[in-house]
C-alpha cells in the first residue's frame, strides 16, 4: 500500500515540476519578445528543430506511460499478495473440513482465487514482468497461524470465522486502493472492483456456516 501511494506522490511532483518548467519557459519567451519585437515572428522550426521537439513530447509521454506502468504494477502485486494468502489459507483449512458442503463453498472460492492470479499474470506478462513471490516466512507464519487456530476446534463456525477475517483483511486492502483514486488502466481497476466484489460475497456465503 505505501508503495502505491509513493508512486502516486512521484508522479504527481513530476507533473508539477513540468508545469513549472514550462510556465518558466513561457514567461521568458514572453520577456524576450517584448525586449526584441523582431523575434515575435519568427521563421519556421527547421527540420532538426523539429525532430528536437518531437523528441522533447515523446520523452514527456515515456515518462508518463512509464509512471503508469509503476502503479499499474504496484496494484497488481497488492491484488496478488491477496489473492496467493487466500489460496494458502483455503489450502491449508480444507483438509481439516469434514462437512462437504462447506468444503464445496471453499473449494469455488480457491478457484476465484486461482482465476484472479491468472488474471494478474497475463497483465504482468504484457509489461515483461512476473508477480512478486510470497516470502517463505509469511507463509510459514499462516501455515502456523491455521495449525494453532484449529488445534482444539475445527468446527464450521471456528473455520467459518477464521476465513472471514482473512477475507475481511483483503477487502480493506481492496478497498483503500480504490479510495485513492490512482491513474492506471482501466483493466486494471476493473480487475480491482471485480476481485473486491466476489470477497464480499464470499464473506456472505461463509457467514452462513457461523
Amino acid at each position: 500500500m505505501f508503495a502505491i501511494i509513493n508512486s502516486m506522490d512521484k508522479d504527481k511532483n513530476l507533473k508539477n515540476e513540468n508545469k513549472d518548467s514550462n510556465m518558466d519557459s513561457q514567461a521568458l519567451q514572453e520577456q524576450g519578445n517584448k525586449a526584441n519585437p523582431s523575434n515575435v515572428n519568427t521563421k519556421p522550426q527547421s527540420a532538426d528543430e523539429h525532430t528536437n521537439t518531437e523528441s522533447a513530447n515523446g520523452s514527456n509521454n515515456t515518462t508518463s506511460n512509464s509512471n503508469t506502468f509503476q502503479l499499474d504494477l504496484a496494484v497488481l502485486n497488492e491484488v496478488s499478495k491477496i489473492a496467493k494468502m487466500g489460496m494458502d489459507s483455503i489450502s491449508y483449512l480444507a483438509p481439516k473440513v469434514s462437512d462437504k458442503e462447506m468444503r464445496k463453498v471453499l473449494v469455488a472460492m480457491y478457484s476465484q482465487y486461482g482465476n484472479t492470479q491468472s488474471q494478474i499474470n497475463q497483465h504482468f506478462e504484457k509489461y515483461g514482468e512476473i508477480p512478486d513471490s510470497t516470502p517463505f516466512k509469511d507463509k510459514m507464519m499462516s501455515f502456523a497461524g491455521v495449525q494453532f487456530n484449529t488445534l482444539r476446534d475445527r468446527s464450521n463456525s471456528h473455520i467459518a470465522e477464521i476465513m472471514i477475517q482473512g477475507t475481511l483483511m483483503g477487502v480493506i486492502e481492496c478497498q483503500k486502493i480504490l479510495n485513492c483514486g490512482l491513474d492506471v488502466q482501466k483493466s486494471t481497476t476493473e480487475l480491482l472492483k471485480d476481485f473486491n466484489k466476489f470477497q464480499r460475497e464470499n464473506i456472505n456465503k461463509l457467514n452462513a456456516f457461523l
